[in-house]
This record gives C-alpha cells, structure tokens and sequence, in this order.
C-alpha cells in the first residue's frame, strides 16, 4: 500500500524538532512518547528521508529535516486555519452550552477549560452557568434542559458519561483567635481536635451523598454536635466567615480556596487527608457536540496532575 503523508505525522515532526526530545515533543502534544516516535517514523517512511538524528541528548534536523521544517510549519497553520474557517459554518458555532455547578465548589477546571473554548473555533458559542443543587442538577440533564454539569458525587451511569476533573483534600478553616486558643497546628491537626466545635457546613439538599459521608466521618472523629446545624445553613461567603470568626465552628474547604479568606481565619491542614472532595462531570452519553467535547477534554487534562 502506498504511504502518504498525514498532518499528525507533521505535527509530531515539528514538535520533536522544537522540544529537542520525543519525549518533550510527546507532552507538548500532549500524546504518548511512542505515539510520537511512531509518526515521525511513518513520516520517514513516506517520504523516504532520513529527517531526524537521535542521539543521547535528544534530536537534531538532519539536513532534510532542516527543509522540511519551515514547509511543515506553513501547512500546520494553514490546516488549522481551514479548521477554524469550517467551524464557523457549524451549526454549533453560535450554540448555547448549559453548564450547572453546585454551590461551594472549586470551579477552577471549568474556568480553565471555558478559556480554551474561547481559543478555539468554538469561542463564539454561548456559556450560561446556573447554580443548582445535584440532585436537581441529574434531573436537569435527564430532561435535556442542561448539557453539562458538574457534581460533588458519582451521579448514576445510566444515559450518562462520566469524568472526574478534581480532587481535593479539605483541610479546616477557622477563627485565627480559636486556633490559638486550641492550641491548633497544621502540622499535626486531627479531625478529632475539634470534637469541641461545631461544622459549619453545607445543606444536605446540595449533594445528600457528600454530605452524609462528611456526616459520617466527623462523627467518626467525635464530632457529633450541631452537626444538624448546617442542614438549614446556606449563607453568603461572608456571612459564614463572619459566623467562623466568632468562633466555636469550624469550615471544611481545600487549600486552593485561601486566598478568599479575611485575615481573621486560618486554614490548616489535616493530617492524613481524611476527606478529599471530588468533582465529576457528567453530560449526555448521546451527545455529539464537539464544543462540549473540547470542554470536558480540557477539564480532563486540567485535572490531571
């Protein structure tokens, strides 16, 4: 069979050349080394050239390298821009994506993510975000009146694809006066350290699964009263750092959240880990949208370590 040139073959070519390594090339592109190796060999192949030197310390042009390289280039842009010129015919190109997310959650992956959908040739469709409870959120989806959400607990598979996008460990936010008066430190904070204090958290309508494991574990840990408390509790952010620096509570939230707290809270770090937030995903299983497959793509790759 004859063997033709590909513009994957181009693209990992050119990334090879300007990372100096495959295995650089490889996570620019973000593809697998092998991947890579394999295109710019099939490259090779095509064309019957001799284009890259492997040694010990990466890859250099050989001289047919060198000539491809600009040409390579010059096309790659010019299929991206042909891309980008058929997109805009899409019957997507204008759409509206509905996107739900809980209250009191990292949205930093959907942030992310909606950046690059504003780079790509989908930055003309229409984001509008709602905040609803999980519960409300499923049933939303089920009737098609969103297309993604997002959700603090596994929702059920059935007509739905799934993804995780965040994990968090929480660690304690408090009143700074309340720590030292505890003797509280983040080197060596346990949950079973504040069994004095009550959890000021969130309604258990928000997300009943989350909330009765975070139940459960406090009281694992010794703290059972006013557990009840936050069932009824759905405050502004400053209203409940106003409740925390009075003292006697305490918060639950990840370290990525610190730089939103006044000067009278501390956050510390609990030892072990003992509750790590996840956020999934989760959108239609018959969806063919390619704006929402760029958006949940980039939210995977957000989340990756």
């Amino acid at each position: 069979m004859e063997s033709r040139v590909e513009i994957r073959h181009l693209r990992a070519f050119v990334a090879a050349v300007e990372a100096g390594s495959f295995s650089a090339g490889a996570r620019n592109l973000k593809v697998s080394q092998p991947a890579l190796s394999q295109n710019v060999a099939l490259l090779e192949q095509s064309l019957d050239r001799h284009l890259l030197d492997r040694g010990p310390c990466g890859v250099s042009p050989t001289a047919a390298g060198t000539a491809l390289l600009g040409e390579a280039r010059v096309l790659i842009r010019r299929f991206d821009r042909a891309l980008a010129m058929m997109a805009s015919f899409s019957p997507e190109a204008n759409a509206v994506l509905r996107i739900a997310v809980p209250a009191d959650i990292t949205v930093q992956p959907l942030t992310e993510a909606l950046s690059k959908l504003a780079a790509s040739p989908f930055r003309r469709t229409a984001v509008q975000i709602s905040q609803l409870p999980c519960p409300l959120q499923l049933a939303a989806l089920k009737k098609g009146e969103l297309d993604l959400t997002l959700l603090t607990e596994h929702p059920p598979e059935d007509g739905l694809d799934v993804a995780l996008v965040a994990e968090e460990p929480l660690g304690v936010l408090i009143a700074a006066e309340e720590a030292k008066r505890l003797n509280l430190h983040g080197a060596d904070l346990r949950l079973d350290n504040l069994a004095g204090l009550s959890w000021l958290g969130f309604p258990r309508s928000d997300s009943p699964a989350w909330y009765d494991h975070v139940v459960a574990v406090l009281r694992n840990h010794g703290i059972t009263t006013n557990i009840e408390v936050a069932e009824a509790t759905e405050l502004a952010p400053a209203v409940r750092f106003a409740q925390l620096s009075m003292g006697g509570r305490f918060a639950l939230t990840p370290r990525g959240r610190m730089h939103d707290f006044p000067q009278t809270l501390q956050w510390l770090p609990l030892v072990g880990e003992p509750l790590t937030r996840r956020t999934w995903t989760a959108w239609p299983s018959w969806s063919t949208r390619r704006d929402l497959g760029l958006l949940v793509a980039a939210m995977e790759m957000n989340s990756t370590p």
